[in-house]
């Protein structure tokens, strides 16, 4: 570990790979940028897999840990100048517009071979026009949290399954008197993340692979007409649906007890064990539409374009990513991303809580991988989602959506 908390190998892996008979001109420094909480101390589970890293190829690795909110902008300002890491993990939503600035090394060859070692939606999540510029790291979904209390004073036995049971649970766990609601849901880009898995429920589309602009269809638009109606006709979520804006005011209600279902990912997890130990919860596959669907998150690991050292850094990623990934992310109690990952035995070795994501994990659709993704979420879905709360049809603000996502891309 060096003085400013980066962790930097000696010359003892120089003198390893001469031992192994690789050159010392073979052996070279690939510096790393990780979201924080994969590096947050000495004794973090990446830095044992790097020490064998090291000892198996004698290249060394320099961490540099990133806060998540600060990541994408400190990438996009380092590597437009010629500097940055060698690799860099990602946020899956982040790729598209880095790759479109051609700051990313193409992997498109080196990893075609690979492709079947991966969940299908994380392996799609680096590609771009075509091209593969990541591999997944890790990756999560988003799955119903169901208070199993309320649920049960509601007269119901078992978490809902399809969309009618869903809208029955949150309506029979509303009761105005006790100021209790059916369901706890964000607005804005909170609340169009969380949307996005029902448009695919509905056979909708938000951008298709052939890149045509869908939420103007009637898919997209009876997902988020199902969804704004729970609110403004149901009265079965919170007046806080109009302001929630991160993810611990999405989860309050659920957390005090006001709210009897969550739509979130595994990262709420600790959140509510840490809110309320004794709430009574349980979590489940998110109830299916005309099919059942799920977004996905998580991170990639990709290589700068300008990268000095292109081969040690594309076997940093492909270590990081290979078999040896599922064992480094269970000691994070995150999701992997490896096909095997799926297999019943390897679900029924995760925590309880866990399971239901990775048992939902080939249903797993990524975000649209565009340019202008973030505009699109951050802004126009954004902006229409919080307009069906307060009263516009889904019919109507979906079309000024497809109209604006149009002309943002080029189609019109």
């Amino acid at each position: 570990m060096s003085k400013n908390g980066t962790w930097k190998t000696s010359a003892a892996g120089i003198a390893l790979a001469v031992g192994m008979g690789m050159s010392p001109a073979m052996a070279d420094n690939v510096v790393l940028w990780v979201n924080s909480p994969l590096a947050s101390a000495p004794d973090a589970p990446i830095y044992e897999e790097l020490q064998a890293f090291e000892a198996e190829t004698g290249h060394a690795v320099e961490v540099q840990p990133v806060a998540h909110m600060e990541m994408e902008r400190n990438l996009f300002v380092a590597l437009s100048g010629g500097a940055g890491p060698d690799v860099m993990a990602l946020d899956i939503a982040w790729v598209a517009g880095l790759a479109d600035a051609g700051l990313l090394a193409d992997l498109t060859e080196k990893s075609e071979p690979l492709a079947a070692q991966f969940q299908k939606g994380p392996f799609a999540s680096g590609r771009f026009e075509q091209k593969q510029y990541a591999l997944p790291l890790y990756t999560n979904n988003v799955a119903l949290f169901v208070n199993d209390k309320m649920l049960a004073e509601a007269g119901i036995e078992k978490a809902p399954t399809n969309w009618d049971e869903f809208r029955q649970a949150a309506i029979a766990m509303t009761d105005e008197e006790k100021g209790t609601y059916g369901l706890t849901f964000g607005g804005g880009r909170m609340g169009a993340f969380q949307l996005y898995s029902y448009i695919w429920q509905n056979g909708g589309d938000i951008i298709d692979t052939e890149g045509n602009v869908r939420v103007g269809e009637a898919g997209a638009v009876g997902a988020v007409d199902f969804l704004g109606k729970l609110y403004t006709e149901d009265k079965a979520m919170p007046e806080a649906v109009l302001t929630a804006g991160s993810w611990d005011e999405v989860n309050a209600p659920f957390i005090q007890e006001r709210a009897g279902m969550l739509v979130s990912g595994d990262w709420a997890i600790s959140a509510l064990k840490n809110g309320n130990p004794d709430l009574d919860w349980s979590v489940h596959p998110l109830p299916a539409g005309k099919e059942a669907a799920t977004v996905i998150g998580g991170y990639d690991l990709a290589i700068n374009a300008n990268s000095s050292v292109p081969d040690a850094s594309w076997q940093l990623v492909e270590w990081l990513t290979g078999p040896r990934g599922v064992e480094l992310m269970r000691k994070y109690n995150r999701l992997s991303a490896a096909a095997g990952a799926t297999a019943p035995e390897a679900i029924a070795s995760l925590p309880e809580e866990m399971r239901p994501f990775m048992e939902q994990a080939d249903a797993g659709r990524a975000r649209p991988v565009v340019a202008q993704w973030s505009q699109i979420h951050n802004e126009i879905i954004a902006n229409a989602w919080d307009s069906v709360l307060r009263g516009t049809p889904a019919q109507e603000a979906m079309a000024e959506a497809d109209k604006q996502i149009k002309a943002l891309v080029g189609q019109q």
